[in-house]
């Protein structure tokens, strides 16, 4: 059997049982490993395919009511971005509240008031930020300094991290090479 052929029946029932699945509130991700072990494809498989053709659904949603799929078993969630506001608010929220002791999932899960979801969506926000953003992160570490309040720079231990393994490259160094080594860095600045 090709992996890449669905049949019009294993495409029915699929979206059938992700609408039963979404109606008694369950992840879909159940439903994907059920398909995945009936059909033989890989978990990945079946999700991409599924929301493949979610997406062609909508697009042509003749196509779904030809099968008998209606609208509602075809809606995906939709992406909803963060606002500047937002992600000053939970860098901020994670900066202080590492003040204070607690962890950054810690931080998060009581922002996201105990809702392991809006944790997660937080959680790769705020790690996207820190990576992608620190013009952000430095505003707001800038403001909470304004404000006078304490926080925790995320950048700080790796920056003494990179100082510490630079340090001991240089002592490791023999009179020469530290010379040379020297040279180089002030061409550099």
């Amino acid at each position: 059997m090709n992996n890449n052929n669905w049949t019009i029946e294993q495409t029915v029932e699929l979206f059938e049982l992700c609408a039963a699945a979404r109606k008694k509130g369950e992840s879909l991700s159940g439903v994907f490993k059920a398909m995945a072990d009936k059909t033989s494809r890989s978990l990945n498989s079946v999700r991409n395919y599924y929301y493949g053709q979610a997406k062609t659904f909508e697009l042509v949603p003749e196509v779904a009511k030809k099968l008998g799929i209606k609208k509602t078993e075809v809606e995906r969630a939709r992406f909803v971005p963060f606002t500047d506001g937002e992600v000053k608010k939970l860098v901020e929220t994670v900066l202080v509240a590492k003040a204070q002791g607690k962890s950054v999932r810690r931080a998060i899960f009581e922002m996201a008031d105990g809702d392991s979801k809006t944790a997660l969506r937080y959680q790769n926000k705020y790690r996207s930020v820190l990576r992608s953003h620190r013009d952000v992160v430095e505003q707001v570490m800038k403001d909470l300094t304004v404000r006078g309040i304490d926080f925790t720079n995320p950048y700080a231990k790796i920056e003494s991290d990179n100082f510490a393994r630079l340090t001991e490259y240089i002592a490791a160094l023999d009179n020469n090479r530290v010379g040379k080594f020297l040279s180089l860095i002030e061409k550099l600045t």
